[in-house]
């Protein structure tokens, strides 16, 4: 797959990021980006696809086991990735002491949500864009600030940024997340064993016999138009979580307008589109559009 994108990596990354002023991102850091990714491929992919391709050659009730066999070995690549794979591609460097850290400390021990650890990423290696994400969980659960965010944002904006980011813990929003992915992969596991034995799967193809390897290739074009239904339900729902956590946030900073301030800065340092059409925000968008963000947060404090 990164084979196949690579020019249009290319293209986005040194054509239409550098024409906007976003690129930061020099030849070599790209190319080690795509070495670091292949090795990855080449260590966790091909192992688990390999895996995969074995309970299902040899085990009965396979779609059963090839699941639980991937959600163990996602749940640990989760647990692992802030501190052996993320840092792969990014320099985490724990938070300074000063107002900032305070302020984050301070709220998050009023909403009592245990921190594992505050970071600032350097973002800036790669692009003027800004971002802000928890990653990890148990031991390794961390925030991550892009440097870039922290340059731009106040200390109140940056608190209500994280807010929105505790909100999604708070709320629930994550252990739904995991339980839906694995919802979904035990959904396509389950159609996948229903397929993977019927010679008219093949033949479809022109191929005779029923080789499991064509097999595999085979359903994850037919299993397409499921996956794109199931994209646009969670997009839905994840609109609806981005909705939620600006309303734990306003709430429990009882300053919206920290978080209204941070969205117009974010919105104009990565361009966003503040009147996408309807039906593209319906097809594609997991984040409401700003001016409805903003919009719902302002209505909060006229309520208040």
């Amino acid at each position: 797959g990164q084979i196949v994108s690579l020019p249009f990596s290319l293209i986005d990354t040194f054509v239409i990021e550098e024409k906007y002023g976003f690129n930061k991102t020099t030849p070599k850091t790209f190319v080690m980006d795509i070495v670091k990714g292949l090795l990855l491929t080449a260590l966790i992919g091909a192992p688990v696809f390999s895996l995969i391709l074995w309970i299902f050659s040899t085990v009965a009730n396979a779609w059963l086991w090839a699941w639980g066999a991937l959600a163990v070995i996602q749940l640990f690549i989760m647990f692992i990735a802030p501190v052996v794979i993320l840092p792969l591609f990014n320099k985490f460097t724990p938070l300074e002491e000063g107002d900032l850290r305070s302020e984050i400390e301070r709220f998050a021990a009023e909403q009592k949500y245990t921190l594992s650890g505050i970071f600032k990423i350097d973002g800036s290696r790669r692009s003027t864009k800004s971002n802000a994400y928890f990653t990890g969980f148990g031991k390794t659960k961390r925030i991550a600030l892009y440097d870039t965010l922290i340059a731009n944002h106040s200390t109140g904006e940056l608190v209500a940024v994280l807010a929105h980011e505790i909100g999604h813990c708070q709320r629930g929003h994550i252990k739904k997340g995991i339980f839906i992915s694995l919802l979904s992969s035990l959904l396509m596991f389950f159609i996948l064993s229903l397929f993977i034995t019927k010679e008219g799967l093949y033949a479809a193809f022109g191929v005779d016999g029923t080789p499991i390897y064509a097999g595999f290739i085979f359903f994850g074009f037919l299993y397409s138009p499921i996956s794109q239904i199931l994209s646009l339900l969670g997009n839905i729902l994840s609109r609806k979580h981005e909705f939620e956590a600006d309303a734990y946030a306003a709430e429990t900073t009882q300053k919206p307008e920290d978080l209204v301030t941070a969205l117009k800065k974010l919105s104009v340092d990565n361009l966003s589109n503040l009147t996408p059409h309807p039906l593209k925000v319906f097809l594609e968008y997991s984040h409401p559009p700003v001016l409805e963000r903003i919009k719902a947060l302002r209505s909060i404090r006229g309520r208040g």
